[in-house]
Protein backbone atom coordinates (compact mmCIF):
# COMPACT_ATOMS: atom_id res chain seq x y z
CA UNK A 1 0.00 0.00 0.00
CA UNK A 2 2.99 2.31 0.14
CA UNK A 3 2.72 2.66 -3.62
CA UNK A 4 -0.78 3.97 -2.93
CA UNK A 5 0.72 6.80 -0.94
CA UNK A 6 3.09 7.61 -3.78
CA UNK A 7 0.07 7.89 -6.05
CA UNK A 8 -1.58 10.40 -3.73
CA UNK A 9 1.64 12.35 -3.25
CA UNK A 10 2.09 12.62 -6.99
CA UNK A 11 -1.54 13.71 -7.20
CA UNK A 12 -0.96 16.54 -4.74
CA UNK A 13 2.42 17.56 -6.07
CA UNK A 14 1.53 17.61 -9.75
CA UNK A 15 -1.98 19.06 -9.79
CA UNK A 16 -1.85 22.28 -11.82
CA UNK A 17 -2.82 25.71 -10.58
CA UNK A 18 -6.13 26.69 -12.14
CA UNK A 19 -7.02 30.13 -13.44
CA UNK A 20 -9.99 31.72 -11.72
CA UNK A 21 -12.16 31.27 -14.81
CA UNK A 22 -11.58 27.52 -14.66
CA UNK A 23 -11.98 27.41 -10.89
CA UNK A 24 -15.64 28.32 -11.24
CA UNK A 25 -16.22 24.97 -12.97
CA UNK A 26 -14.32 22.88 -10.41
CA UNK A 27 -14.92 21.66 -6.89
CA UNK A 28 -14.43 24.73 -4.71
CA UNK A 29 -12.82 22.93 -1.77
CA UNK A 30 -10.34 21.04 -3.92
CA UNK A 31 -9.42 24.03 -6.02
CA UNK A 32 -8.89 26.25 -2.96
CA UNK A 33 -6.45 23.73 -1.53
CA UNK A 34 -4.36 23.62 -4.69
CA UNK A 35 -4.46 27.36 -5.18
CA UNK A 36 -3.18 27.97 -1.64
CA UNK A 37 -0.74 25.09 -1.19
CA UNK A 38 2.70 25.24 -2.75
CA UNK A 39 4.42 23.07 -0.14
CA UNK A 40 3.20 20.77 2.61
CA UNK A 41 5.09 19.27 5.55
CA UNK A 42 3.55 16.95 8.15
CA UNK A 43 3.85 13.84 10.29
CA UNK A 44 1.46 11.06 9.35
CA UNK A 45 -0.11 7.93 10.80
CA UNK A 46 -1.19 5.33 8.26
CA UNK A 47 -3.59 2.43 8.86
CA UNK A 48 -4.50 -0.23 6.30
CA UNK A 49 -7.64 -2.33 6.85
CA UNK A 50 -9.22 -5.14 4.89
CA UNK A 51 -12.83 -5.14 3.70
CA UNK A 52 -14.00 -6.41 7.12
CA UNK A 53 -12.22 -3.65 9.03
CA UNK A 54 -9.35 -5.78 10.33
CA UNK A 55 -6.10 -3.82 10.67
CA UNK A 56 -3.46 -5.22 8.33
CA UNK A 57 -0.72 -2.64 8.76
CA UNK A 58 0.07 0.47 10.78
CA UNK A 59 2.94 2.84 10.15
CA UNK A 60 4.20 6.29 11.06
CA UNK A 61 6.49 8.79 9.42
CA UNK A 62 6.71 12.26 7.95
CA UNK A 63 6.60 13.85 4.56
CA UNK A 64 7.74 16.97 2.78
CA UNK A 65 6.06 17.92 -0.46
CA UNK A 66 6.89 20.76 -2.82
CA UNK A 67 4.95 21.36 -5.98
CA UNK A 68 5.44 20.50 -8.69
CA UNK A 69 6.41 16.83 -8.37
CA UNK A 70 8.88 16.88 -5.47
CA UNK A 71 8.45 14.96 -2.23
CA UNK A 72 10.18 13.10 0.58
CA UNK A 73 8.14 10.32 2.15
CA UNK A 74 9.92 8.97 5.22
CA UNK A 75 8.51 5.86 6.92
CA UNK A 76 10.03 5.45 10.39
CA UNK A 77 7.81 2.81 12.06
CA UNK A 78 7.67 -0.20 11.80
CA UNK A 79 10.51 -0.18 9.23
CA UNK A 80 12.66 2.65 7.93
CA UNK A 81 12.05 3.39 4.26
CA UNK A 82 12.44 6.61 2.33
CA UNK A 83 10.88 7.65 -0.98
CA UNK A 84 12.47 10.75 -2.51
CA UNK A 85 11.44 12.43 -5.75
CA UNK A 86 13.02 15.44 -7.45
CA UNK A 87 10.23 15.49 -10.04
CA UNK A 88 11.98 13.18 -12.51
CA UNK A 89 13.61 10.43 -10.47
CA UNK A 90 12.32 8.34 -7.58
CA UNK A 91 14.78 6.93 -5.05
CA UNK A 92 13.52 4.16 -2.74
CA UNK A 93 15.87 3.61 0.19
CA UNK A 94 15.30 0.57 2.42
CA UNK A 95 17.48 1.17 5.48
CA UNK A 96 17.19 -2.38 6.86
CA UNK A 97 18.02 -4.03 3.53
CA UNK A 98 20.74 -1.44 2.83
CA UNK A 99 19.38 -1.07 -0.68
CA UNK A 100 18.46 1.86 -2.95
CA UNK A 101 16.25 1.51 -6.04
CA UNK A 102 16.42 4.28 -8.64
CA UNK A 103 13.56 4.67 -11.12
CA UNK A 104 12.05 7.31 -13.37
CA UNK A 105 9.15 8.76 -11.41
CA UNK A 106 6.43 8.13 -13.98
CA UNK A 107 7.52 4.51 -14.54
CA UNK A 108 7.54 3.82 -10.81
CA UNK A 109 3.92 4.89 -10.56
CA UNK A 110 2.87 2.80 -13.51
CA UNK A 111 -0.70 2.86 -14.74
CA UNK A 112 -2.09 4.77 -11.76
CA UNK A 113 -4.52 7.62 -11.18
CA UNK A 114 -1.55 9.83 -10.41
CA UNK A 115 -0.79 10.34 -14.07
CA UNK A 116 -4.42 11.18 -14.76
CA UNK A 117 -4.63 13.52 -11.79
CA UNK A 118 -1.67 15.52 -13.01
CA UNK A 119 -4.04 17.03 -15.57
CA UNK A 120 -7.10 18.98 -14.56
CA UNK A 121 -8.93 17.92 -17.71
CA UNK A 122 -8.24 14.24 -17.03
CA UNK A 123 -9.23 14.63 -13.40
CA UNK A 124 -12.76 15.64 -14.28
CA UNK A 125 -12.85 13.29 -17.26
CA UNK A 126 -12.13 10.14 -15.25
CA UNK A 127 -13.41 11.02 -11.77
CA UNK A 128 -16.68 12.32 -10.41
CA UNK A 129 -15.92 14.80 -7.64
CA UNK A 130 -18.39 15.84 -5.00
CA UNK A 131 -18.62 17.14 -1.44
CA UNK A 132 -19.68 14.46 1.03
CA UNK A 133 -20.91 14.29 4.63
CA UNK A 134 -19.45 11.63 6.93
CA UNK A 135 -21.70 9.50 9.16
CA UNK A 136 -19.84 10.72 12.23
CA UNK A 137 -19.26 14.50 12.04
CA UNK A 138 -15.60 15.34 12.62
CA UNK A 139 -15.55 19.06 11.90
CA UNK A 140 -13.78 18.50 8.58
CA UNK A 141 -14.93 19.18 5.04
CA UNK A 142 -14.74 16.03 2.92
CA UNK A 143 -14.70 15.57 -0.83
CA UNK A 144 -14.78 12.31 -2.76
CA UNK A 145 -13.19 11.35 -6.07
CA UNK A 146 -15.15 8.46 -7.58
CA UNK A 147 -13.58 6.58 -10.48
CA UNK A 148 -15.76 6.33 -13.58
CA UNK A 149 -13.98 3.18 -14.77
CA UNK A 150 -13.43 -0.14 -12.99
CA UNK A 151 -9.91 -0.22 -14.44
CA UNK A 152 -8.68 2.51 -12.11
CA UNK A 153 -6.38 1.57 -9.22
CA UNK A 154 -8.68 3.22 -6.70
CA UNK A 155 -12.44 3.01 -6.68
CA UNK A 156 -12.66 6.04 -4.38
CA UNK A 157 -10.35 8.62 -2.83
CA UNK A 158 -11.62 10.85 -0.03
CA UNK A 159 -9.86 14.00 1.16
CA UNK A 160 -10.64 15.91 4.37
CA UNK A 161 -9.91 19.61 4.81
CA UNK A 162 -10.00 22.07 7.67
CA UNK A 163 -10.38 25.40 5.95
CA UNK A 164 -8.03 24.83 2.99
CA UNK A 165 -5.55 22.58 4.84
CA UNK A 166 -5.44 18.87 4.05
CA UNK A 167 -5.92 16.91 7.29
CA UNK A 168 -6.71 13.36 6.22
CA UNK A 169 -6.94 10.97 3.27
CA UNK A 170 -8.86 7.74 2.77
CA UNK A 171 -8.31 5.44 -0.20
CA UNK A 172 -10.47 2.49 -1.27
CA UNK A 173 -8.74 0.11 -3.67
CA UNK A 174 -10.29 -2.49 -5.93
CA UNK A 175 -9.41 -5.32 -3.53
CA UNK A 176 -11.55 -3.94 -0.73
CA UNK A 177 -8.66 -2.57 1.31
CA UNK A 178 -8.95 0.86 2.90
CA UNK A 179 -5.93 3.05 3.68
CA UNK A 180 -6.32 5.94 6.12
CA UNK A 181 -3.75 8.71 6.54
CA UNK A 182 -4.01 11.31 9.26
CA UNK A 183 -1.68 14.30 9.25
CA UNK A 184 -0.37 16.24 12.24
CA UNK A 185 2.18 19.00 12.91
CA UNK A 186 1.29 20.47 9.54
CA UNK A 187 3.31 23.32 8.01
CA UNK A 188 2.03 24.86 4.77
CA UNK A 189 4.07 26.86 2.25
CA UNK A 190 7.43 26.57 3.96
CA UNK A 191 10.12 27.28 1.36
CA UNK A 192 12.28 24.32 0.33
CA UNK A 193 15.34 24.20 -1.86
CA UNK A 194 15.15 21.88 -4.87
CA UNK A 195 18.47 20.41 -3.71
CA UNK A 196 16.69 18.86 -0.72
CA UNK A 197 14.91 16.49 -3.10
CA UNK A 198 18.06 14.99 -4.63
CA UNK A 199 19.25 11.82 -2.92
CA UNK A 200 22.82 10.55 -2.78
CA UNK A 201 22.89 6.85 -1.76
CA UNK A 202 25.20 6.00 1.14
CA UNK A 203 28.49 4.45 0.06
CA UNK A 204 27.86 1.08 1.72
CA UNK A 205 24.46 0.22 0.19
CA UNK A 206 23.46 -1.73 -2.92
CA UNK A 207 22.12 0.48 -5.71
CA UNK A 208 19.65 -0.91 -8.24
CA UNK A 209 18.99 1.24 -11.30
CA UNK A 210 21.00 2.82 -14.05
CA UNK A 211 22.58 6.23 -14.00
CA UNK A 212 20.35 7.47 -16.83
CA UNK A 213 17.33 7.00 -14.54
CA UNK A 214 18.57 10.03 -12.67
Amino acid sequence: MKKSILVLLFFIASFPFLPLSAANLQNTRLNEFFQRTQSFQADFDQTVRNSRGKILEQSHGNLILSRPDKFILDYQIPVEQQYISNGKTLWIYDVELEQVNIKPLDESLGDSPALLLSSNNNLYKFYRIKNITMNKPDGLNWIELKAMSEDMTFDRVQLAFKDHILMSMRMYDNFGQVTDLKFSNIIVNKPFSSHQFNFVPPADVDVIGTANAQ
